[in-house]
């Protein structure tokens, strides 16, 4: 078996999926939008806002037809402009507002953001990635609940483009709806810090590393490690934030700064009964969901290193959060990041997509470094027009 890196569903413009993976793709400009005001969990005396914003119907194909489709929206609907984004919760649903989860054969199989109108901070380059986020749905608080001043600066222009993959594992086809929840302020409150997003990859931040030449193998257990030089932070700054990105069969995931380990992110699996399926679950969970007589799935264990049983009367458990590190302290420039993912899929099983074969593993961390407004807004402004295009170039030639 092999396993590659899937860059290609964090891509956002059509036609980009190349040879790694057939699928269907769709520009979202015309999605519906529907924005619902909530009450913020933080700042509330700085004038805080929250809102949750419902981006859909998407329709999405039945695994017969394809079971995998990109949504592509190159301007994004983002709550405001000239403001921090202090946080963002993604999730997906059905038209009811419930969860759509695993367990009823629809996969959140990534969404990611980007700013078209600044440049990377790992592969200059390139459009800034901001974040990306799979089906364990992981939080973003760039506030780390309410004690640290910080966020993302959305400047008025800012062009935000969101790819979104939903895979369906049903022989029906579903329709289901992107929620974001958005916490932001606007303007520039005093003694707020801009968030500076950095994509660390096993696979090298311009994706120019192959994976068989960073520890991955046709066994069933291997370490994908990110080479030198990794990644050279460019100024001094205060780590704030590590948020991963890892895929079923993943038992751990190091973050090390000037060869010192200083973050080790653990996934869960199967914490919840959305995030369980069955044995040989591909393409009749419409069947399922009105036939299969009712049971228990038992205690919802949390699968850490030391676990060795990944299922359990043919359930099968997936990744259902991982954990974060949060306040690493100050960096000084010209320290430098690398990452090692360990994989272990006799412990866990692989994830598996819509056709049952084995999906491609990911070793993603996003460092999200704090500057103070001044200086980082002196950086934005003297950066150069991304190319968009040398990055989907660049994709498209990956393993291709």
């Amino acid at each position: 078996m092999k396993f590659v890196t899937r860059i290609t569903s964090l891509i956002a413009i059509q036609g980009v999926a190349g040879a790694l993976v057939a699928r269907q793709s769709r520009v979202a400009g015309d999605i519906p939008v529907k924005i619902n005001v909530l009450q913020p969990k933080n700042f509330k005396g700085l004038g805080a806002k929250r809102v949750k914003i419902t981006y859909g119907p998407l329709a999405i194909p039945s695994a017969d037809t394809g079971g995998m489709i990109t949504y592509q929206d190159p301007n994004l609907v983002v709550p405001c402009t000239g403001c921090f984004i202090t946080g963002m919760d993604t999730d997906l649903q059905w038209e009811d507002g419930t969860t759509a989860n695993a367990n009823k054969g629809i996969w959140l199989h990534h969404t990611g953001l980007m700013n078209l109108n600044r440049t990377d901070a790992g592969c200059p380059e390139w459009p800034e990635r901001i974040g990306v986020n799979g089906n364990e749905r992981s939080s973003f608080d760039f506030t780390i609940k309410g004690t640290r001043k910080a966020g993302y600066y959305l400047q008025k222009g800012d062009q935000i483009l969101k790819a979104i993959d939903v895979m369906n594992m049903s022989d029906l086809p579903r329709s289901v709806y992107l929620v974001m929840e958005w916490e932001y302020i606007e303007g520039t409150p005093a003694g707020f810090d801009v968030v500076w997003p950095v994509w660390l990859d096993a696979r090298g931040n311009c994706f120019e590393t192959p994976l068989s030449k960073t520890g991955v193998t046709e066994a069933p257990v291997f370490n994908a490690t990110m080479l030198e030089p990794g990644y050279t932070v460019p100024f001094d700054s205060d780590l704030l934030l590590l948020v991963p990105h890892i895929h079923d069969g993943n038992v751990a995931q190091d973050i090390f700064m000037n060869g010192k380990l200083i973050c080790t992110s653990v996934p869960a699996y199967g914490e919840t009964e959305a995030f369980v399926t069955h044995e040989g679950m591909h393409g009749h969970e419409g069947e399922q969901e009105e036939e299969e007589p009712a049971h228990e799935h038992g205690p919802h264990r949390i699968m850490k290193r030391q676990d060795h049983d990944h299922e359990s009367s043919g359930h099968v458990y997936h990744v259902s959060s991982i954990t974060q590190c949060a306040n690493i302290g100050k960096v000084a420039k010209g320290s430098k990041f690398l990452l090692t993912s360990y994989y272990n899929m006799t412990e866990h099983k692989p994830m598996t997509g819509h056709d049952g074969k084995e999906e491609e593993i990911m070793a993603i961390e996003f460092l999200h470094f704090a500057r103070p407004f001044d200086e980082a807004m002196k950086d934005i402004q003297s950066q150069g027009k991304p190319n968009l295009q040398s990055f989907l170039d660049t994709v498209r030639g990956l393993d291709g």
